[in-house]
């Protein structure tokens, strides 16, 4: 793929162009393997500030992702973390970020950790993010576990952007025939309908259909097009409150083919989460504590949530999940996660077994949103296909009738 970018060489001179790369992370690496600081950066053709399109918080998670491996970088070379973030500070275009960086420096020149300071902005940074970088303050070693975050959050950009890519299609063919519909009943039909009206034979059942959904338009278009998109926001609205997520993912996991991938979207961050957590030198409670905290998922909560008290007691992991009650259908933890949380657990490997695991998974995500667009295809075809057809069939049948009549 190919690049373009906007980036800060050694001397702070401006430079633009494009490197070919096989990902954005490969991309993002090969600039600052030069030493220069990458300001903006995506596919060509389509230049964004930051990636704001991928975010969690208020702070896009590029914008976070670069600002990480910059300090990185920096604090390598030998400059110091308060002059590294002034750097970042002055050359980052986001003016939000760029208020927030400067808000750290002053709580860090007032003698606070880094830690500490991010913790007050849990909106733009969540409890992975500032545990990594606290561990790193604690045992010096903050550039390792600065590179750690920043190759997490790029597999994460990268995930998402595959399921955007593979939803895109879907997307287009619904919203097209969604739009045809409303086209046909709202301006077509009613015309239509006064030809059909003044026909004195009994018109098919399939034309009689349509000029009753003609004329309903024809009558109540408007309020039927504000009741269906008011409905789908009040639908939106609810699906966010508190008391209905945890239903609502129940419901999402068990749906067939998008069930299964949302299963190891999940699978992938839960244990890629644990492994880094792990490969920082937190426990495994702790590890898992903020783990829970950052998984959007409430089935995987919920599950997690039970697994940590009896992980306090002493009690194994893997055979905790195995204990645990889960659909077959639509397994939460797989027979292959326990077995082979199990294994790191015996060989004293375990952020090994959570890093395999979310490669893994990664993969399964991968290749089933691709399956999931080559199923939908015909699928989503083959219904514009008979709508059109329904409507053709409804329009020719009565004319047809007429012409035979005349030929008699």
């Amino acid at each position: 793929m190919r690049f373009k970018y906007i980036a800060f060489d050694g001397t702070n001179q401006l430079k633009k162009g494009i490197v070919e790369a096989a990902n954005l992370k490969e991309a993002t690496s090969l600039l600052i393997g030069k030493g220069w600081y990458v300001r903006k950066i995506s596919p060509q053709g389509k230049l964004v500030h930051g990636g704001a399109s991928l975010s969690f918080g208020r702070v896009p998670l590029t914008t976070k992702a670069l600002f990480v491996k910059h300090l990185a970088t920096m604090i390598k070379s030998g400059i110091n973390l308060y002059e590294a973030l002034e750097v970042v500070a002055e050359q980052t275009g986001s003016r939000k970020f760029k208020q927030l960086i400067t808000d750290v420096l002053s709580m860090i020149k007032k003698g606070q950790s880094f830690g500490n300071t991010l913790e007050k902005y849990p909106k733009e940074f969540d409890p992975l993010f500032v545990n990594i970088i606290k561990v790193g303050e604690e045992s010096g070693t903050l550039e390792e576990n600065l590179d750690y975050l920043a190759n997490e959050m790029e597999e994460r950009i990268e995930l998402r952007r595959n399921i955007q890519a593979a939803a895109f299609y879907p997307a287009i063919v619904l919203f097209a025939t969604f739009g045809l519909g409303l086209v046909l009943a709202y301006f077509v039909l009613p015309k239509i309908t006064k030809l059909f009206d003044s026909l004195n034979f009994k018109l098919p059942f399939t034309t009689r259909l349509l000029l009753g959904v003609a004329e309903l338009m024809d009558k109540h278009g408007l309020w039927v097009i504000a009741i269906t998109v008011g409905s789908l926001i009040l639908l939106r609205l609810v699906l966010k409150l508190k008391a209905v997520k945890p239903l609502w993912h129940r419901v999402m996991v068990r749906l067939p083919l998008v069930g299964n991938i949302i299963i190891n979207y999940n699978l992938v961050i839960v244990n890629r989460t644990l492994g880094i957590l792990l490969r920082g030198g937190l426990t495994i409670d702790r590890a898992l504590t903020i783990t829970i905290g950052t998984t959007k998922n409430y089935e995987f909560k919920r599950h997690l949530s039970n697994a940590l008290p009896q992980i306090q007691r002493g009690k194994r992991l893997a055979d905790i999940l195995e204990a645990q009650k889960q659909s077959r259908r639509h397994p939460i933890f797989p027979l292959l996660a326990t077995k082979m949380i199990g294994v790191g657990e015996r060989s004293g490997r375990l952020e090994e077994s959570f890093n395999y695991l979310a490669e893994y998974f990664e993969k399964e995500v991968s290749n089933a949103t691709r399956n999931l667009t080559t199923i939908l295809e015909p699928v989503l075809l083959l219904t514009v296909g008979l709508i059109v057809g329904f409507v053709a069939v409804s329009v020719i049948s009565p004319i047809y009738q007429i012409t035979s009549q005349f030929r008699g």
